[in-house]
């Protein structure tokens, strides 16, 4: 039968697959096709308009897991303040940890470097592509790209971890 709790731990599954789905698209799929595709600045402003838009549904999703993860400990009767007292709750502990630093990798990668690169690669196809703002932006793309590396490694370490907590 399905319940409002099936309900809840359905809305968290969907979501945490379209906040990974998403994040493997852009890494696997859509970035080696523009790479061969596209000249470097006509590339970067796709996908900054592909982030954008995924950008969307990511933070729709981060925020239905907070909600649907916090009801679902609710459900399991987790005592948030004596969470390091059991094995359950010490990987609850470590996934929520993972969670809090995915956030504000997130919010830097999108909000600082994300708009940061975009403007130098709207400036380069507007202007020419100057080799010192080039330069720049190459260096922003491999920090950045590092940050959407490790985001999606602690990503993947936080479905593991989930999938420890309903073995």
């Amino acid at each position: 039968m399905i319940d409002i709790w099936s309900v809840i731990r359905w809305a968290h599954l969907l979501a945490a697959i379209a906040w990974i789905g998403g994040m493997l698209f852009i890494l696997i799929v859509l970035l080696p096709v523009v790479r061969r595709a596209m000249p470097p600045a006509d590339r970067t402003v796709l996908i900054a308009q592909v982030g954008e838009r995924y950008g969307v549904l990511s933070w729709v999703a981060l925020s239905i897991l907070v909600v649907t993860g916090v009801l679902n400990g609710e459900r399991r009767g987790v005592a948030w303040l004596h969470l390091l007292d059991g094995e359950y709750g010490r990987t609850l502990a470590l996934k929520l940890l993972l969670v809090a630093i995915v956030i504000p990798i997130t919010l830097v990668h999108a909000f600082y470097f994300g708009r940061r690169i975009t403007r130098l690669a709207e400036q380069a196809k507007e202007y020419g592509d100057d080799p010192a703002l080039a330069a720049e932006r190459r260096r922003l793309q491999r920090i950045s790209g590092m940050l959407s590396a490790a985001n999606l490694l602690l990503n993947l370490a936080i479905v593991l971890l989930a999938a420890a907590l309903v073995s």
